[in-house]
């Protein structure tokens, strides 16, 4: 296995390298019909992918290529394998979940492209919140999706030695785990040189979390959880900038963080994104109050989004239980294990608001940050968002057990929009 990841034939492909490529894969050519009419561009503008768009009268597909390197800091190296768990995981949950992702056309193992649909017009679902868009079936579709990869690749569902099988091909994937680890878990709570806030305004802020220990024990087990759980197989990077969106269709893209690990990582960071984007609006407003209504549809999804997702996951858990996890032998709906089944999902609840409050904190003062506040021009008022965003996270950590449900979460967030902040 390990050769398969030391393609020694590996090159960055250029634009005028991407027709003959094209030709040269039968499964790609017969989409085009004509290949001399063909239309190449790059459209990457990530940190850690080249991106190119091909099309004609016939067909337009995407193909994605991963760098050896981080793009903005080119002498931060990254593994190639990436594209390799990418790829799987898309293979692996498209049973369940194949309308929620782009169709996938070819995977080339030497150069670690995958090449996909060419999905429009989707836009990237954080821009659309930026401009102020709702998605009235995002809810449905997300909570579909969550449920479904979850469910289906943990101990609930798969029988003992399956689910082991399924982790041993992601369980290599650790370097991009250990970015996760540095940058969400460690990295902002210390005066690492990567970090970044909106400065002065948020300085003492950022000190205080610096010294507190509460907090940055909280943390610390938050991603010992992340490091040994192993609940499902997840997307790793579940945020609104890897999510294309139509106003009637949801697509998920770039799971290359995908590995096996705690099922509330990925509710969380989507959960934290959709409380980013709340927060943000303030500051894309053209007029005080006129996101208003924008603003009260966001805290209907994110609180729709759970609701959702906990009855389809139960749902699921109830007609679907296969799994070496509690067996059915040993349980005929008994009312201890109706019990037991709400007492997970509140765990889960409990280890998603967690997920959610680090994903925020880091997204503020550490290494990459969200457009959601980079776009707002203005530091002070940029600031302002950040702050009570900061606030939030910072209880959603510390008194998590305060927060019963989605709606006491609500309450909370409403509570934090409307305090006055000195800067």
């Amino acid at each position: 296995m390990a050769n398969k990841f030391k393609p020694n034939k590996y090159k960055p492909l250029k634009l005028n390298e991407l027709k003959k490529f094209i030709i040269s894969k039968k499964n790609l050519k017969k989409l085009f019909k004509n290949t001399l009419d063909l239309e190449v561009k790059e459209v990457g503008d990530g940190n850690l992918n080249l991106v190119f768009f091909i099309e004609n009268k016939y067909n337009s597909i995407c193909l994605k290529q991963p760098l050896p390197y981080l793009r903005v800091l080119k002498d931060w190296p990254l593994t190639l394998k990436r594209s390799y768990y990418e790829y799987e995981y898309f293979k692996i949950h498209s049973k369940h979940v194949r309308n929620y992702f782009p169709k996938i056309y070819d995977y080339d193992e030497v150069l670690r492209s995958i090449t996909m649909q060419k999905l429009s017009p989707h836009i990237i679902m954080r821009q659309g919140l930026i401009k102020g868009i709702q998605y009235t079936s995002f809810a449905e579709s997300i909570s579909t999706y969550l449920a479904k990869t979850l469910f289906y690749t943990s101990d609930l569902h798969l029988k003992a030695a399956s689910k082991k099988s399924l982790i041993s091909k992601f369980i290599s994937n650790t370097e991009l785990c250990k970015i996760t680890e540095d940058l969400i878990f460690t990295d902002p709570y210390t005066a690492n040189k990567n970090n970044r806030w909106t400065k002065p305004y948020l300085n003492k802020m950022k000190k205080k979390i610096e010294n507190d220990e509460k907090l940055k024990i909280v943390v610390s087990r938050l991603k010992l959880k992340f490091m040994k759980n192993t609940d499902a197989l997840l997307h790793g990077d579940l945020h609104t900038g890897s999510i294309m969106v139509t106003k009637n269709d949801t697509k998920v893209i770039d799971p290359e963080f995908a590995f096996y690990g705690p099922m509330g990582f990925d509710t969380g960071a989507l959960i934290a994104n959709l409380l980013m984007s709340y927060f943000s609006q303030a500051g894309h407003e053209k007029k005080i109050g006129d996101r208003k209504h924008y603003k009260k549809w966001l805290l209907e999804t994110i609180k729709t989004i759970w609701i959702e997702f906990e009855k389809k996951f139960l749902k699921l858990w109830q007609t679907q239980n296969n799994g070496d996890a509690y067996p059915k032998v040993l349980f005929n709906n008994s009312k201890i294990m109706i019990a037991e089944k709400k007492e997970y999902m509140q765990n889960l609840f409990e280890e998603s608001i967690m997920f959610a409050g680090a994903k925020i904190i880091r997204r503020i003062y550490g290494f990459a940050h969200n457009i959601d506040f980079e776009w707002i021009e203005n530091t002070k008022v940029r600031a302002n968002c950040e702050y009570k965003a900061s606030k939030l996270a910072i209880t959603m950590l510390k008194d998590t057990h305060s927060l019963k449900s989605i709606s006491d979460l609500i309450k909370l967030v409403k509570k934090n929009e409307n305090m006055k902040v000195k800067l």
